[in-house]
């Protein structure tokens, strides 16, 4: 399970670094998160982190940075 929940973020993390708007990246990994809740999985670490630093690049973008 693990393997696959680290395959699941590397995957992720591949898409988001070919989009040039992190809202975009965001959003996607808010789907799976979203998704991960809906089937009554746990939210991996991994995730959450990906989650944070995806909010923290959107303020910036917003704020000129």
């Amino acid at each position: 399970m693990l393997n696959e929940v680290q395959q699941e973020v590397a995957d992720l993390n591949g898409r988001i670094d070919a989009l040039e708007d992190p809202r975009e990246g965001y959003a996607m990994v808010k789907e799976c998160i979203r998704r991960r809740r809906e089937a009554g999985q746990t939210i991996p670490d991994d995730l959450r982190r990906l989650e944070a630093a995806l909010l923290r690049d959107c303020l910036a973008q917003s704020q000129g940075r």
